[in-house]
Order: C-alpha cells, then sequence, then structure tokens
C-alpha cells in the first residue's frame, strides 16, 4: 500500500518516540536498503545479515523516547550498525562451526592472546596506514581512529561524501595488498582490515 503522506523524518521520529508503531514502519522502510547491504558486505552471511538488521532496528525501538534528542539520525543508526557489524563478524569468527577461511580467523576470534605475531602484524599495520598518500590517510584515520561518518569526514575535510567512500576503498584495497607483500598474510575481506584496525591499533 503506497502511503498518501510524504517522508517526513524529523515528524516520524516524533512520533516513533511517542509509540506511533506506523511512523517506524515508514523509517524501517526507509533505512533497511542502507543498513542491509552494509551489514552484508561486512559480513558475508544473508542470513546473519537479516537478524543484525532486524536488530538494529529493534534497538531504535526500544530506546525510541530519546529520538527526539538526537540531531543527526542517520549517523545514529550508521553507529548501531557498525557496533553491531563489528561483535557480529566476532561471534562468526569465533565459532567452532565455522569452517575457516582466513589466516587471521585465530586473532579475531581470541583479540586477548598477544604474540610476537600479532605485535609484528601490528607493527606492519601502522606502517601500511602510514605508507597511505596524505589525504587517503586522514580520511582513513578519521573514519576507523576517529570513529567519524562519511559524512562527517566530508564536512570536515571540505571534499564530498564519494570521495571519501573512495578514498576508504582505495585505502583498503592498499592495506590488503601491502599485508599480503610484507607477511605473506591475504585477507579475504575488507571488513577484516577494519577489525585488525580495532583490535591492533587502538
Amino acid at each position: 500500500m503506497v502511503s498518501t503522506y510524504s517522508y517526513n523524518e524529523p515528524e516520524l521520529l516524533r512520533r516513533i518516540a511517542q509509540g506511533d508503531e506506523r511512523a517506524f514502519a515508514r523509517v524501517v522502510d526507509k533505512y533497511t536498503p542502507v543498513v542491509y547491504p552494509h551489514l552484508l558486505s561486512y559480513l558475508k552471511n544473508t542470513e546473519k545479515a537479516e537478524e543484525i538488521a532486524q536488530d538494529v532496528f529493534l534497538r531504535v525501538w526500544k530506546n525510541r523516547q530519546k529520538l527526539d534528542q538526537i540531531e543527526n539520525f542517520p549517523g545514529y543508526v550508521y553507529i548501531i550498525t557498525r557496533n553491531r557489524a563489528k561483535s557480529a563478524l566476532k561471534e562468526l569468527l569465533s565459532d567452532p562451526r565455522q569452517t575457516p577461511i582466513d589466516p587471521l580467523q585465530d586473532l579475531f576470534a581470541h583479540p586477548q592472546s598477544v604474540s610476537v605475531e600479532v605485535k609484528e602484524l601490528s607493527n606492519v599495520l601502522g606502517k601500511a596506514i602510514e605508507a597511505l598518500p596524505c589525504r587517503r590517510k586522514e580520511v582513513f584515520m578519521l573514519s576507523r581512529m576517529g570513529h567519524f561518518t562519511y559524512e562527517e569526514i566530508a564536512d570536515q575535510l571540505g571534499i564530498s561524501r564519494s570521495a571519501v567512500r573512495q578514498h576508504m576503498v582505495q585505502a583498503l584495497v592498499f592495506l590488503r595488498s601491502y599485508l599480503k607483500e610484507a607477511l605473506g598474510i591475504i585477507v579475504s575481506h575488507a571488513g577484516w582490515i577494519i577489525l585488525l584496525c580495532d583490535l591492533l591499533l587502538r
């Protein structure tokens, strides 16, 4: 059924804060095409991505009374999605029923185990980041270390959101290549580079 009223996010959020389920459904419809693909690209698991997407919106609903205090709702949804994606990926990698698909699985499953190899990996990753072109490194550090959204980075650096995304894509490609050349480690997808930064460089 097609809605007879336009999408007015501030008004919808106000109504959600008051417990309006129809308004909540409108927001879920709006953000699902953004949240789910992001989770799927990160987790590489359709069932898990669907589960976490539902959990993201459930958390929004449970905290609905605070929505009228949130100035940047897209950023709010992004932060919930990012944090749940990280937790879900760690759960997947620590699950003994999962088939190992990457030599870094033990590190992600047991980040508390510090060894010479882990220290070496941390050093190499740090050198790889330092080797990035200046603007690309700035974008990468703001995203991974500063936890800024792409929109916030674009505003801060005076560049477009698409330029931020392109810098991040190129940075991840370079870091994966650098790790392969330096240590012979093949990282199967970019999400694990992000986890490496979170686990080793925090």
